[in-house]
């Protein structure tokens, strides 16, 4: 199953499409473009240009740049062997106004200014709209991976090209006492957890509770089937202590009775024998049930029997 798919198309859908949550939707956009925008600049014009994973996702994203942009939007397909990566345009004045507008890197009176957003990204925290600019961070670049038939772990990943940038997301989930380790790529700085709780918590900040549920499903499952490996390996564990201890008595006795020192030995000697052969897996305490004795009285008889067959086999007592 692809889980990067289903938390994708469950962030579009968490976005509200009430105009009194245009802001909203905005920041989504903001962290999109930050994400996933290219701009390209020759002389005094200016491209923007969103990589997108699907014509399904060109179409939302260009629904949602609709709101904010009176630009025409185009669509592009680079691509090799019938391999496809679909993008959207925004050209000249109109990139420019929306680059403007999101803080990001555009031309002002003719001259380019660089801005990398991080400071726009601080304000939607303080104005309470970090959960939707965070839905924008994890559409853009999440891969996120449940255990199943093909992958055992948890996993969430979510790649950035601006080191900077990682590190300002970072400090904020940390804020949120959320932790995740950054790795370098190449070119690219991958934030990465694969601690459940963890990802939930990143995924929770988003908005995105049907992945929430499915995860804590998936985990419940997962710690109820460990439990049971748990108590089934300790199970095992004591059976093979419990047969391990009783193969010594079950030599000896063997040795005893083919030798014939078994017929010399007292009548409760010989009980206690013949009910560890016959049930060799049974615990002492279980053993002394069946004997009638205490757990201390039987381990003195066994005890007994290793000396007869150690005497039998050296031909003296034990000192």
């Amino acid at each position: 199953m692809n889980f990067t798919t289903s938390l994708k198309n469950e962030l579009l859908k968490s976005l509200s499409r009430q105009t009194s949550e245009k802001q909203e939707r905005f920041a989504f956009l903001c962290a999109l473009t930050k994400m996933r925008g290219g701009i390209d600049v020759y002389k005094n014009s200016i491209t923007l240009t969103y990589e997108l994973d699907s014509f399904d996702d060109v179409t939302a994203i260009a629904e949602i740049i609709k709101e904010f942009s009176d630009a025409e939007t185009y669509l592009t397909v680079d691509g090799l062997k019938g391999e496809s990566t679909p993008k959207l345009q925004i050209k000249d004045k109109y990139a420019n106004e929306l680059l403007r507008a999101m803080s990001l890197s555009h031309f002002d009176d003719g001259k380019f200014v660089y801005d990398d957003g991080i400071g726009y990204m601080g304000s939607t925290v303080e104005k309470g709209l970090f959960q939707f600019y965070f839905k924008g961070v994890l559409f853009g670049g999440a891969k996120l991976m449940f255990p199943d038939a093909e992958y055992p772990n948890y996993c969430l990943q979510i790649s950035f090209s601006d080191g900077a940038y990682c590190d300002a997301i970072v400090s904020i989930l940390q804020n949120t006492e959320i932790s995740a380790k950054v790795y370098e790529r190449k070119s690219v700085n991958v934030l990465q957890s694969r601690s459940g709780n963890d990802i939930a918590d990143m995924l929770a900040l988003a908005g995105a509770v049907d992945s929430v549920l499915q995860l804590n499903n998936l985990m419940a499952e997962r710690e109820k089937e460990n439990q049971f490996n748990r108590q089934s390996n300790l199970y095992m564990a004591h059976y093979k202590r419990a047969v391990d201890g009783a193969q010594k008595y079950l030599q000896a006795i063997e040795y005893l009775q083919q030798s014939g020192a078994l017929r010399e030995a007292d009548e409760k000697l010989k009980a206690v024998a013949i009910a560890r052969k016959e049930n060799y897996d049974a615990s002492m305490q279980e053993l002394a049930d069946i004997v009638g004795t205490s757990k201390t009285s039987l381990s003195r008889y066994l005890n007994k029997l290793l000396d007869m067959a150690e005497e039998k086999k050296n031909g003296r007592k034990q000192k």
